[in-house]
Order: C-alpha cells, then sequence, then structure tokens
C-alpha cells in the first residue's frame, strides 16, 4: 500500500509543477493560514492543528500538534457476558497515547485559483513524539461482591472473570512517558471555493519511533519500538494576510 501511495504522490508532484500561473495568482498572497482537524490512522484515531506561514509563492513552514493513540495490530474487542458490559482489549496490558508537536512545511503543488478548484499540496513534519503509557483497568468479578476495578494481569485475569473495561482515567496516575521522534508525509487537498477558506482534508503515512525497550501493549504478542500508520485527517480553517 506504501508503493502505491508514493506512486499518488509521485503523480501529483508532476501534475503540479506543470501547471501555468492564472491570473488571480497575482492577487495579494495568504501569507498564513491555520487548520484544526480530526486524525484517523490504521492504528488509532485523534486529532491535530497547524499554523502556516509563507516562505515564498508556494512553499509554507509549518508548526503545529498530533495526538493520537497508538494500538496494538493484534487489539480485538471482546464483551463480557453482563448485557451491559462496555467491550475491553483481551490482553492488552497498557495504552500508548502519542503527543507529536512539530514543525515542518507546506508545498502548493497545484494552486486552484479558479472558483471551485482543488488547491493541492505535499505536506511534511518532524518532532518529537511523547508517549503516555498507561496500565489497563478492567472490571473483575468477584464472588459475592460487586464487580472491582483492577489493573490488568494475565496470570490472574481471564474472560471468566473480566466483565468489561473500566474507566480509561483509571490508573493515569501510574502513567510513565517515552519520548521519542516521529514525522508525517502527505498530501493535503483544499476543495474550499472560499479563497480564504480551508475545508478538505489530507492523506499519507506518520511513523513514532521510542528507543529503548519496546513498548509493551500487548500481552504475549512481539512489541516493536516503530510504529508506522496510513492516516487521513479531515481539516478545517482559513487562510489569513
Amino acid at each position: 500500500m506504501l508503493r502505491y501511495l508514493y506512486i499518488f504522490f509521485l503523480l501529483v508532484s508532476v501534475g503540479g509543477f506543470s501547471q501555468e500561473h492564472a491570473t488571480d495568482d497575482t492577487k495579494t498572497l495568504m501569507r498564513r493560514d491555520f487548520s484544526v482537524g480530526l486524525h484517523f490512522n490504521t492504528n488509532g484515531w485523534g486529532f491535530g492543528a497547524d499554523y502556516g506561514f509563507q516562505k515564498n509563492y508556494k512553499y509554507k513552514n509549518i508548526v503545529g500538534f498530533v495526538v493520537s493513540n497508538i494500538r496494538h495490530e493484534k487489539e480485538y474487542k471482546i464483551f463480557g457476558a453482563l448485557s451491559n458490559s462496555k467491550g475491553y482489549y483481551f490482553g492488552k496490558l497498557n495504552s500508548l497515547v502519542a503527543f507529536r508537536p512539530y514543525y515542518g512545511g507546506k508545498l502548493v503543488m497545484f494552486k486552484g485559483v479558479r472558483e471551485n478548484g482543488i488547491e493541492i499540496s505535499a505536506k511534511w513534519s518532524l518532532g518529537p513524539s511523547v508517549g503516555l503509557v498507561k496500565p489497563v483497568y478492567l472490571r473483575i468479578d468477584k464472588f459475592n461482591l460487586p464487580p472491582q476495578d483492577e489493573k490488568y494481569d494475565p496470570d490472574v485475569h481471564n474472560t471468566n472473570n473480566i466483565t468489561s473495561r473500566s474507566s480509561w482515567f483509571k490508573g493515569l496516575d501510574e502513567a510513565s512517558f517515552r519520548v521519542g521522534a516521529f514525522g508525517k508525509f502527505g498530501v493535503d487537498f483544499n476543495f474550499s471555493g472560499a479563497r480564504n477558506g480551508i475545508s478538505g482534508g489530507e492523506v499519507g503515512v506518520i511513523l513514532d519511533y521510542f528507543p529503548g525497550r519496546a513498548i509493551e501493549i500487548m500481552h504475549n504478542n512481539a512489541n516493536s519500538n516503530l510504529h508506522t500508520a496510513l492516516y487521513l485527517q479531515f481539516n478545517l480553517g482559513q487562510k489569513l494576510y
């Protein structure tokens, strides 16, 4: 799939640089822009925001952040026997949420100068990835007692005594941080018909690397220092003078 994404980037860039400037290009440049968006990727979901400021006619520097959870590829949700059971991920030891401030750039490859034209840009971002690692708590059935919140222990807990998941915030006081690095590379599509509007999406690949021992997300499964995912982000924002 990454091969097809690379081919897509190449075709878009060839098409973008081959465009001639339309008469509307002589208008005053929108030198800044700001956007926020919902972020979905093959390992989780979250949100992001960035701020761009003009470097030259086709290139902007950008700063921003992306926050999303990182799931293990072997996670699958199951439900307890109770009718009101909240689904839980059997075998999941820790939740991982990545906070990613970044610096990057955005290169306009096809400028949507006409009404309803689509503006297409290539984007890159690099920065630290700060991982919040939080132990998973589950609701455990106790003989003649209401279910209790307990940290998941694969040697003690199983599908016979797990009733549902606990609140995500349970165990937050036991969380730890891991600092790594991340990169995000994609193509941005702005479909807004307004000259100062941003309404569209971004598609690409995102990579997180945490040095040292691998973060243990799933019990009895291979856990990696490198997390790679394809992402899609829906953006809304505005261009500014």
